[in-house]
């Protein structure tokens, strides 16, 4: 043998043997530093609240029955991936993780947000029922546990382990875990990452063998609790280490819990006992006082104090005339939960989708603003009766989120700026509870929605906010009808559910600017969203499509704006709105996540819906109609029980791969639930009777979690979309059943509330009334001292020319041709509307015609001047006159 190869087997010996010694030093400094990759942890919840007092700024969510993501001191900073048991026999033979148990979660009682918990394996004779809450006088989560020993067995025939993974300050990296003793002497474990503090304690004893505490801190696959007990080959299923720290890294700590001592026996066959998880944001010594205090404190008093919040909170929100069941109740608490109380913020879900497989680099998931989100579950808010927490909303928005300077010179170009691309007047794509931006993009329905909400809470809310809403309304009609991105964040061009949106947003802005004396600003708006509104169809429909009849509105035009700077840019007037082509061009765009470049009139979506959810078109529009035959011919399935649901558009990429592994960047995107609840709002929009609405709302809670959480995607029956686009469920996957993408998706509980309210009521009762009023697609009820006037001219007209009246009082713009009322031509040569006049009252008006480049010719009254109305003091009255130029 050659003396190198004895010197490298001598070598390699004595690695062995320095390894095996370095992992047999069971005190100190874990080995196996920085651990393995951090993940979050996974989307799908069991259970989630916060206590309803601003002392706590806990927020908690749990994963198959355990405490998993919780969050503090604000709703977008995770402090932890999961806090489970681990349960093993005394003589060694199995340990079991709680989180692969059987479960049960379910709210202590339908009205609040405190839970009980079930785990257990029946075959292994244990059981852990636990209530979940949090301290509402401090930053704690509280566990009062009971561990029971089943069928003759005894609390002293098993092991109970404490396991923690800390993810603190919005990262599973950089953390450090120590063991400490509190000043009362109860010894704790101790994490901490940068400023954010975590304890936790029990009030039963650690284990102690040999006058070691058996406590342990390690680094997550390398040397923590759960690789001490299970990661062996074969595993020793015992503790043999007791880290006293692990620093900077992926760590994670665990105890051993003393079962004879405490309330109970080791001989008993249950044994009850109390968790506290505290935080502090100044130091560990806090954060343990914070847990000693809890620990000491009347816990069933402290439990009262946070049902009882939930409870008042319940009680005021409308039953609905005793039709809200208690999915909607939980829906509300749901979002109530979701409301960061630092400064009335609301995330878009508690969670990052995929979270499993998601690590550091994906520090926002969906625990961050979007106002669009927040835009459809506030005003689900209101509708159910909780008027104050869309009103700190509102406020958040314009005095947190709204941006107040111009930097960058597009979106992604932003060099020097500190929080990225900005514009006066904007709402970013996405941001943290603080307001700064996380992602770039614009989109122009963010836009429009703020100041749709404050329009719905009214002139007490919208008054004061007018200087800053008027920075929005003026950035939209500057910037729109194109929009930067889509509703789905993936597309630029002309959408349909962004235009209606943004025509709805200019609407209501025009009625905030005349409320406050700006009949200038009114006007514009109103010149804006009139052009917009006429011409969405002609921007967004194709006529030369693959689908049914092959007229339908597609997902979006990817055509750019004509005013952009291009060659051929008309400069002035409406003309700037003008894409550079038109949806029959067969311009081609790219669907992201992996769906690859497509015809622009290959892709369809429901968002033509929100033309009609907006206002701004009627449910009978043939437009709409036609598309809706497309849209289900493409896109609607049957799922569980045969109940109906819609993917969100073809090649759409936006999901799990199709072997059933988690998205990735690329995927397969699964059914949304919320279609299902959009399409039960335009059934309701175009029966008129609330119960078609019915079969929509049950199947929506069909797909909801065994505890009520609405997701995000539902898997599906195995499909093929046109375009050969492949959608399957993989063997152990139940179509109706949640995916692993977001659960709940709090827009998705929002849309619940919104459509058992409509269903009640027997109309959409969220639809912007002063939207749909102007443009013919509802009729407002007089108030105390109008009289309801229906108006029908008969008038010939080219393409491109819209009527309108105006005359001597406000609601028909005082002479103001900008803000006059359009009438509509669906039953062209006739056009109608309905307006409220001043009872009693001689009113003077006059058609005129808006031509293409914005024009105005007046009618020809015979004999001049203008035409009088003598409106009645009571009932209502109609017009039924004819026009000649």
């Amino acid at each position: 043998m050659k003396l190198s190869t004895m010197l490298r087997w001598a070598l390699a010996a004595m690695a062995v043997l320095l390894f095996a010694a370095a992992h047999a030093a069971t005190s100190g400094e874990a080995f196996g530093a920085p651990g393995a990759a951090a993940m979050h942890g996974p989307a799908q919840k069991s259970f989630l609240g916060t206590a309803l007092s601003p002392a706590s700024q806990v927020y908690f969510t749990g994963y198959r029955g355990i405490v998993s993501e919780v969050y503090y001191p604000v709703l977008d900073t995770t402090e932890s991936v999961d806090l489970q048991f681990l349960v093993g026999d005394s003589a060694g033979t199995f340990v079991d993780e709680e989180k692969l148990q059987p479960y049960t979660a379910v709210q202590t009682d339908p009205r609040t947000m405190s839970w009980q918990i079930t785990t257990g394996n029946g075959a292994r004779n244990w059981q852990i029922v636990k209530t979940v809450y949090a301290d509402p006088t401090r930053n704690a989560l509280i566990e009062r546990v009971t561990f029971q020993a089943l069928n003759g067995t005894h609390v002293n025939d098993y092991n109970l382990y404490l396991l923690f993974k800390p993810h603190l300050d919005n990262a599973g990296s950089g953390n450090t875990a120590t063991t400490a003793t509190s000043g009362n002497g109860q010894v704790m474990l101790v994490a901490n990452r940068n400023t954010r503090y975590s304890a936790l304690a029990a009030s039963l004893p650690w284990k102690v063998q040999s006058g070691t505490t058996m406590v342990s801190n390690g680094f997550v696959a390398q040397s923590d609790g759960w690789t001490d007990l299970l990661g062996g080959a074969p595993p020793d299923k015992k503790m043999d280490w007791t880290y006293s720290s692990a620093t900077n890294g992926n760590i994670a700590q665990m105890g051993w819990l003393d079962l004879g001592s405490g309330s109970g026996s080791g001989t008993a066959m249950s044994i009850s006992f109390n968790v506290v998880l505290s935080f502090d944001s100044t130091s560990a010594s806090n954060a343990m006082q914070t847990a000693t205090a809890t620990l000491g404190d009347d816990l069933d008093g402290l439990r009262t104090q946070y049902d009882s919040a939930w409870h008042d909170y319940a009680s005021g929100l409308s039953t609905q005339d005793n039709t809200a069941d208690d999915e909607y109740y939980l829906a509300a608490m749901t979002l109530k939960t979701m409301q960061d109380k630092s400064d009335g913020a609301m995330i878009a879900g508690i969670g990052t989708p995929w979270g499993e497989t998601q690590g550091d680099g994906n520090i926002g998931g969906y625990h961050l603003v979007w106002s669009r989100d927040l835009f459809k579950f506030a005003n689900a808010l209101i509708t159910a009766g909780d008027t104050k927490t869309p009103a700190t909303v509102v406020q958040y928005l314009f005095d947190t989120l709204q941006q107040k300077t111009d930097c960058g010179t597009a979106e992604y170009d932003a060099d020097g700026c500190a929080q990225g691309f900005s514009r006066v007047g904007r709402f970013p794509q996405n941001s943290w509870v603080s307001g700064w931006p996380y992602w770039q993009g614009t989109q122009m329905d963010e836009q429009a929605m703020p100041i749709l909400l404050a329009w719905r809470l009214g002139p007490s809310v919208y008054n004061a906010l007018w200087p800053k809403i008027a920075l929005t309304a003026d950035y939209i009609f500057r910037t729109g009808p194109w929009t930067y991105q889509d509703r789905w964040e993936e597309a630029s061009g002309y959408s349909p559910s962004t235009i209606a949106a943004e025509v709805a947003g200019l609407v209501a802005a025009a009625r905030i600017a005349a409320d406050n004396g700006d009949n200038a600003r009114a006007g514009s708006y109103l010149a804006a969203a009139d052009y917009w509104q006429q011409n969405v169809t002609r921007w967004t429909y194709t006529n030369t499509g693959f689908y049914g009849s092959g007229k339908y509105y597609v997902r979006i035009n990817p055509a750019s704006m004509n005013n952009s700077g291009s060659s051929g840019s008309s400069g002035s007037g409406p003309q700037i709105y003008e894409p550079t082509s038109y949806p029959d061009s067969g311009q081609s765009f790219l669907v992201k996540n992996g769906g690859g470049p497509q015809d622009e009139r290959a892709v369809v979506d429901g968002g033509f819906l929100e033309l009609v959810r907006m206002g701004v078109k009627r449910a009978n529009d043939p437009t709409i109609v036609g598309t809706l035959a497309a849209y289900d011919a493409v896109l609607a399935v049957n799922v569980k029980d045969s109940n109906q649901a819609w993917f969100r558009y073809n090649f759409d990429g936006y999901g799990e791969h199709n072997d059933g592994s988690n998205f990735d960047g690329s995927g397969v995107g699964r059914a949304w639930p919320i279609f299902t609840a959009e399409r039960g709002m335009y059934s309701i929009a175009s029966s008129g009777a609330g119960s078609s609405g019915t079969a929509y709302l049950n199947a929506v809670r069909s797909y909801a979690t065994p505890e009520g959480f609405i997701p995000e995607q539902i898997w599906t029956n195995t499909v093929t979309l046109p375009g050969n686009w492949q959608v399957v469920t993989p063997t152990g996957f139940t179509a109706g059943a949640p995916t692993k993408s977001m659960a709940p998706l709090n827009w998705a509980m929002g849309e619940y509330i919104s459509l058992l309210a409509s269903i009640h009521a027997g109309r959409i009762v969220d639809i912007p009334s002063i939207v749909c009023a102007r443009y013919s697609n509802c009729v407002i009820a007089p108030a105390s001292g109008q009289a309801g006037v229906t108006i029908s001219v008969k008038a010939a007209t080219q393409p491109g020319q819209y009527m309108y009246v105006t005359g001597s009082t406000d609601a028909l713009g005082n002479w103001n041709t900008d803000l006059g009322l359009p009438v509509d031509p669906a039953n062209y040569p006739v056009w109608s509307n309905t307006v409220n006049l001043p009872a009693s009252s001689s009113v003077q008006y006059k058609y005129y015609r808006k031509n293409a480049d914005a024009s105005v010719t007046w009618e020809n009254v015979p004999g001049g001047g203008n035409r009088t109305l003598n409106v009645p003091a009571s009932g209502g009255t109609a017009l039924n006159d004819t026009v000649g130029w």
